[in-house]
């Protein structure tokens, strides 16, 4: 039995697996490794580099050199165009399309075991998430009231009960609209989680509103709906800054929102196609009651135009709590109710599911040996490493062998041992490998330069909408530039000295080269407002959908002057 169906069965079953898989990691990584091996061994690649004959990890590793997507090119180019049984027995399912941080477009296909083995880590992700959340909710009375009001005992209330009871409002991918050009489907990533998600028939809104081709009425019209409700139990975006963005909006246009719900009307003013005019009006219907509870709540104050008070049941919020976008989180936390649990998504990626979060606020996860065979190299330099190997502290970068013809793929992220579940290492994502700062050896990751910048401004009271740094070898130094989400006065000087401070405090060897010189103190540039607008629509020009969209924390080249404020 491949290991991933051990937990995909019933509940207590799954648990128990996942339990013992936990306690048996490389046990459970050389079945997976076997089973993927045993799935591609009458594949091109898998005749080509002798899959009938592996026994075991050192075979493999001595039958498949270490890969990047250029190695597989070719062959998912002939994939693209129908063919199967290329990189893995049988034919490709669909390609997720990602453009990574770098940009550029790449296909990553998908079997029907890969498929599989994602909706494994997603199930348990889930069930890992509703105990905590259920778990949390003898602290909430409004959520006890609303369990109440929908027949359900809070003190007998099953995890599975909250699913079906509840709605959700999520912040997903456009659905698929393309196929390849043997008429295979290309979808999203965050998409096809969704798909495959329990927490599908909870949506808030009608799905068809994912693929609408306009970023403003999809806004619009997804907070229209979802608000709607106020049993929204769940959030979830894979960066806190596109939910943030929709609350804001949905803020500024709530007499708009507030009259279509009560007259059953969509905005006129929207850019909408005729047929996504039709779907949208088809779904709407008059409801006076809830818009006279959100005309209340506006009268308040247009700040309480907030989930805190139209979504008061709120039980958790589902973000990327770690790397370049986890800083973004602290930007929501105080529009959601008190008592909502915070829960990492989990760290993944079009190639694979990589790890299952198991507490709140934490951004590591349980590395998810059931689904992928993983090899760890570690930062400095040396030979790759199994998963039973890693210590506690250390920084990798990781090699992903999956059930969809990615094989000993390096995905150019680098991660952190924060523990161990058993004897299976617990990852969180720290940076990808190009997102290191090292101009002298200080080896500084982007994203925390990033933390840093947040410190700062809460030192000067003000939040940070978008900021990255840039590396600037001839003045041996570093370049910060900061966009606030309102103006501020402070001059740019007095907040590059603040920074550059926090940054020797935060990171020795940053410090250590500050003091023999071999670095010079950071420069500090205020962005004007629009300048991370202007970087998202750069992204989308590219093909990236908003939601999947992650900004680099590391800039390569200065901003375009038009956007520098001041310096």
């Amino acid at each position: 039995m491949r290991p991933y169906l051990k937990v995909t069965g019933e509940p207590r079953e799954a648990a128990a697996s996942w339990a013992a898989m936990c306690a048996d990691c490389r046990g459970t990584q050389e079945a997976t490794l076997m089973s993927i091996v045993e799935a591609a061994a009458d594949s091109e690649y898998g005749r080509e580099h002798g899959f009938h004959d592996i026994r075991d990890v050192d075979d493999f590793r001595r039958s498949v050199p270490v890969n990047d997507y250029a190695d597989f090119e070719g062959y998912v180019e002939r994939m693209a165009a129908g063919e199967p049984d290329v990189l893995f027995d049988g034919p490709t399912e669909y390609f997720i399309s990602t453009s990574g941080t770098t940009g550029k477009s790449k296909l990553i296909p998908e079997s029907a075991a890969g498929r599989e083995a994602k909706e494994a880590v997603n199930k348990v992700r889930n069930a890992v998430m509703t105990r905590a959340v259920s778990g949390a909710l003898s602290r909430s009375p409004a959520i006890l009231e609303a369990l109440r009001s929908k027949g359900l005992d809070p003190v007998t209330v099953k995890p599975s009960d909250l699913i079906g009871a509840f709605h959700f409002y999520s912040v997903t991918s456009a659905i698929a609209g393309r196929r390849t050009e043997g008429g295979i489907e290309v979808g999203f990533a965050s998409g096809k989680t969704f798909d495959s998600s329990e927490y599908g028939g909870m949506l808030a809104y009608p799905k068809e509103l994912m693929g609408l081709a306009d970023g403003e009425a999809t806004m619009y019209l997804t907070m229209l709906f979802a608000l709607r409700y106020d049993d929204i139990a769940i959030v979830t975006s894979n960066n806190a800054a596109r939910l943030y963005a929709r609350i804001r909006y949905a803020q500024e246009h709530a007499e708009d929102i507030i009259n279509d719900m009560r007259h059953g009307t969509v905005r006129s003013e929207l850019n909408l196609t005729d047929e996504e005019r039709r779907m949208a009006e088809g779904y709407m219907t008059p409801n006076p009651d809830r818009a006279d509870r959100l005309q209340e709540i506006l009268d308040s104050g247009r700040e309480n135009f907030i989930p805190r008070f139209y979504w008061p049941y709120l039980m958790a919020a589902r973000f990327w709590l770690s790397g370049s976008v986890g800083v973004n989180v602290p930007r929501v936390r105080p529009l959601l109710p008190e008592g909502t649990v915070y829960f990492d998504i989990g760290y993944g990626a079009s190639e694979a599911k990589i790890n299952i979060p198991g507490r709140p606020d934490e951004g590591s996860g349980t590395l998810a040996t059931f689904s992928a065979f993983y090899e760890f190299v570690p930062v400095g330099g040396g030979d790759p490493l199994t998963a039973d190997m890693l210590e506690d502290g250390g920084q990798y970068e990781l090699l992903v062998t999956n059930y969809s013809g990615l094989y000993r793929y390096n995905l150019n992220d680098i991660v952190a041992v924060r523990g161990f579940d058993g004897d299976t290492p617990v990852i969180e994502f720290v940076t990808k490998s190009r997102e290191i700062l090292n101009i002298a050896q200080e080896k500084v990751p982007a994203p925390g330069v990033l933390d840093c910048v947040n410190k700062m401004a809460d030192m000067y009271g003000f939040s940070v909408r978008q900021a990255q740094v840039r590396e600037d070898p001839e003045s041996q130094s570093y370049e910060v530039y900061v966009e606030p989400e309102s103006p501020i006065d402070v001059p740019a000087g007095e907040m590059a000295d603040d920074l550059d401070r926090i940054l020797s405090e935060t990171f020795e060897l940053y410090g250590r080269n500050r003091m023999l010189g071999s670095l010079n103190r950071l420069n500090v540039t205020i962005m004007r407002d629009g300048w991370q607008e202007s970087l998202f629509r750069a992204r989308e020009a590219q093909g990236s959908p908003r939601s999947q969209i992650k900004l680099d924390a590391r800039a390569i080249a200065p901003p375009e002057e038009r956007w520098v404020l001041r310096r």
